[in-house]
């Protein structure tokens, strides 16, 4: 019995952990991946944020890698897309920026688990990543 009861806790711990979990966001180009990490608790602080990490589809890691964490989400308007675009702008201690302009998402999970999907354009530059209105493919899971 007491073997019963373990294995139900455990099984309830690993849904309540995978419950928990926030969905990340990975757009991919020609040239460049953008891919959202969260949680995370990095750089000294106390909270949980989000890591952007924009890279090179085919570059050196050390090299071709940007990271940040100052990004703002907003809605955009007509100047982005009209109604419904979702823009990310993201700056670094570097000098790097982007700004990401996509559609409103569309639900293609089953219901049980989120998987949306969205189109857009990027633009970026950091050291040797460069590029305006790149299109990129999303996917939120």
């Amino acid at each position: 019995m007491r073997l019963v009861g373990f294995v139900f806790f455990l099984v309830l711990i690993s849904e309540y952990s995978l419950a928990d979990q926030a969905a990340t966001l990975t757009c991919a180009g020609e040239r460049v991946v953008l891919t959202e990490k969260s949680p995370y608790l990095g750089e000294d602080s106390r909270y949980s944020q989000s890591l952007f990490v924009l890279s090179s589809k085919d570059g050196d890691e050390s090299s071709y890698t940007a990271y940040f964490l100052d990004v703002e989400e907003d809605i955009g308007g007509v100047r982005h897309g009209g109604a419904g675009t979702l823009v990310f702008t993201g700056a670094n201690s570097k000098g790097g920026s982007f700004q990401l302009i996509i559609s409103p998402w569309q639900d293609v999970g089953d219901g049980t688990v989120i998987h949306e999907t969205s189109r857009g354009v990027i633009t970026y530059k950091h050291g040797p990543l460069r590029g305006k209105s790149e299109p990129v493919e999303c996917v939120r899971q």
